[in-house]
């Protein structure tokens, strides 16, 4: 299914249910903390291994994430506040995620080369994020490469579901395609800034 397909169609599956949260009187950025305090929840439970639970927090707040857009398209549009706020706060989440692996890698007695795999993860893990963010303040649509947010999310379900053996490997393609989606969109910057036509489109 086409890129922009599958997000349209993910919009339209949440919609109603952001229409009737938004019709409750909840703002798009009560749910966008909801989800902040919900991968909260799932790093606390990532650091005492307890990965099932945290599992379940997980998808609590990627759903969190799907919506506060829908709320913020039923009340009428998003703010700019809002928009700085969901791109920070799905930041801080990733970060408490990752920060319960680690936890629990530590006490378990991880050696130096999985705390070297984490730090790649955390760093490439922001670095897509930044990459677009910076576009976008140039003008450019840079939503493309290999890892992607919802990519991400789902690799991070299965290490909360696989447990510490499978956290290495997980790990390691969380950090190297997180990496490659940098570079991707960096070149896309690159590229596209170059003609003058928006990136990504």
């Amino acid at each position: 299914m086409p890129r922009r397909s599958w997000k349209e169609s993910g919009r339209a599956f949440v919609a109603p249910v952001g229409r009737g949260i938004a019709a409750a009187g909840i703002s798009a950025d009560a749910v966008t903390i909801t989800g902040l305090l919900f991968a909260a929840g799932c790093g606390m439970f990532l650091a005492v291994g307890e990965g099932r639970i945290a599992a379940v927090f997980l998808v609590a707040s990627a759903l969190c994430d799907l919506l506060d857009g829908a709320v913020a398209r039923a009340r009428g549009g998003g703010t700019s506040f809002g928009a700085a706020l969901d791109s920070t706060v799905d930041r801080y989440g990733e970060a408490l995620i990752l920060g319960g692996v680690l936890i629990d890698a530590t006490v378990r007695g991880a050696e130096a080369g999985l705390l070297w795999l984490w730090i790649a993860a955390l760093s490439g893990s922001f670095l897509t994020s930044y990459v677009r963010a910076r576009a976008e303040g140039l003008g450019l649509r840079c939503d493309v490469g290999l890892m992607e947010r919802p990519h991400r999310l789902v690799l991070l379900g299965i290490l909360c579901l696989l447990g510490p053996p499978a956290v290495p490997v997980l790990l390691g393609v969380l950090a190297v395609g997180s990496h490659i989606t940098f570079v991707q969109r960096l070149l896309l910057i690159r590229r596209e800034g170059r003609s003058g036509r928006p990136a990504g489109g």
